[in-house]
């Protein structure tokens, strides 16, 4: 009678070593699949945005969306009394911020709330509104608060706001920062743009520092270099004025530049960092030149602070690694 013969001590060893050593072959690969992946869906989700500008600028005259814009103070009409309208009124550039801006959008189905969260995304605070819990809660989309007869133009709880302590609902819900919509960034903001303008990036660190700096966000702390690519490098894919789709290795990329114009344009073009307001530009409210009023790239990730009466638009930056 023959007995069954089974694998030695051995055997199943060598049958073990090389199933790791496939492992520690493949996985590298599998890892690097799926990084591009994720970098393919971010661009996709870039690209959607911008298809989303350009049907918006479509039914608006050229124009892209500026909440301040759209939601403008009333205006007295005779027999009605104050009434809200678009396109009259005085404008109210305190609406436009991050999160506003992505949320107009929305509430308008111009955009999604998935396209506005990256794969890449590596904060565990940020994610779609209506699949990450705010306050232990899971909140859609409020698509109901679109009511322009009633002056309401969004959903407010849709947030662009990375502070642990201070943001009420502790979750942001867009990966993106966008053109800071001020001064003479204003210019290009509609079907003008071009391809040195750029529109939307994954986010960059504090002030777009590159070295370690004890005075603003530190570079290497920030978890914004592990979005794709190398770890400990910034790579991410940036939306431009044409809706192409580059990907940047750096906070100034190759056609990202900018001649200032303190004394007409006699300066020469300069390499523009894209989440830097470092050039002066327009002067303010006091007759000096004020960078945030400037033209050049200036992308951020802001949020609305201060009261009714004295608003202020601020940056929000991920939080440094420790």
């Amino acid at each position: 009678m023959k007995t069954k013969r089974g694998f030695t001590l051995v055997e199943l060893m060598v049958v073990v070593s090389i199933i790791a050593l496939l492992m520690g072959l493949l996985l590298p690969a599998l890892s690097s699949a799926m990084a591009t992946a994720r970098a393919k869906k971010d661009s996709a989700n870039l690209r959607g945005i911008g298809q989303g500008y350009g049907a918006y600028a479509n039914d608006y005259n050229g124009a892209w969306c500026i909440p301040g814009e759209l939601n403008r103070a009333p205006v007295f009409v005779e027999g009605l009394g104050n009434v809200c309208m678009i396109g009259r009124g005085e404008a109210q550039p305190m609406f436009n911020t991050t999160g506003l801006m992505a949320s107009a959008m929305i509430a308008q189905n111009y955009h999604t709330t998935e396209i506005h969260v990256s794969p890449c995304e590596n904060n565990k605070d940020i994610g779609v509104k209506g699949e990450i819990a705010e306050n232990g809660t899971i909140n859609a989309y409020d698509h109901s608060q679109w009511d322009p007869s009633n002056c309401s133009y969004w959903d407010n709880d849709f947030k662009a706001d990375l502070r642990p302590t201070l943001n009420p609902l502790g979750v942001s819900h867009t990966s993106y920062a966008n053109q800071s919509l001020m001064g003479d960034r204003l210019i290009a903001w509609n079907d003008t743009a071009s391809s040195t303008d750029i529109v939307h990036c994954l986010r960059g660190t504090e002030d777009g520092v590159v070295n370690d700096n004890i005075e603003v966000g530190q570079y290497t702390q920030s978890p914004v270099l592990d979005f794709m690519g190398p770890s400990g490098a910034f790579h991410a894919n940036a939306l431009w004025g044409d809706f192409s789709l580059t990907n940047i290795q750096n906070f100034y990329p190759a056609n990202s530049i900018y001649e200032e114009r303190i004394s007409g344009y006699e300066n020469g073009m300069k390499k523009d960092n894209i989440f830097s307001a470092e050039f002066a530009g327009a002067p303010d409210a006091n007759g000096n030149p004020s960078n945030l009023l400037s033209g050049d790239n200036y992308l951020t990730y802001s949020f609305l602070v201060g009261t009714p009466d004295f608003p202020m638009m601020m940056a929000s930056y991920d939080e440094l690694y420790d």
